[in-house]
């Protein structure tokens, strides 16, 4: 008998092959778990917190005065630079008369200097009432109050200003810088008022509170 076919020892069976379908099986990664589902968006009982509260009619119409004194301040200078050569002359008519020694061509030129002071005061006044209207408009309550108190300080110094400017010999209804500076300041008052008010102050106290 040959080696090739001596018998296997008993007990000793072969292995049968591996199935194909469970090597598969055991090599196959483990499935990916699936996501758990979105949260719902949307719907009649979703309110989305992030966004910002509605601008109240208070603020807006505080807003709305401001813009119309800043206005007014743009035809107050306007009007002044116009009529500079007037006021010069008749500043400088008033200190020849007060000091007779003081020539006319020095009165005049101290005149047009403290004409063209006042146009820039003004200016600077308006440019920074202007910045803070922009910010109190987009939420920030610290300007809110910068232009509150610097819009009542500067109607009193519009008001000074308008009665320095005043013509004695026009009426202050034809007198155009008179009564751009008096509704420059007037809509200023009135703004920052409004502004002031609770209703105002509660829309800026919630603005804060979500940022």
């Amino acid at each position: 008998m040959s080696p090739a076919a001596a018998r296997e020892p008993e007990g000793q069976a072969t292995p049968p092959p591996p199935d194909d379908a469970a090597v598969d099986e055991e090599q196959r990664p483990p499935a990916a778990a699936e996501p758990p589902p979105r949260p719902e968006v949307g719907g009649v009982g979703f309110v989305a917190t992030s966004a910002p509260p509605p601008m109240p009619g208070a603020v807006s119409t505080g807003i709305s005065f401001w813009v119309g004194s800043l206005a007014a301040g743009l035809l107050a200078a306007g009007s002044i630079v116009r009529s500079q050569p007037q006021l010069r002359d008749r500043f400088a008519a008033e200190v020849v008369e007060r000091d007779p020694t003081t020539t006319l061509a020095t009165a005049q030129d101290a005149a047009s200097v403290l004409v063209w002071i006042m146009v820039g005061g003004l200016v600077l006044v308006w440019l920074v009432h202007l910045v803070l209207v922009l910010r109190t408009a987009g939420g920030h309550g610290g300007a809110r109050w910068g232009l509150i108190l610097l819009g009542l300080l500067g109607a009193a110094i519009v008001v000074v200003v308008q009665d320095v400017l005043a013509d004695s010999d026009v009426s202050m209804i034809r007198d155009l810088n008179r009564v751009a500076l008096l509704a420059q300041a007037g809509l200023a008052l009135i703004g920052s008022i409004i502004l002031a008010a609770r209703p105002a102050g509660r829309w800026f106290k919630e603005l804060r509170r979500r940022r």
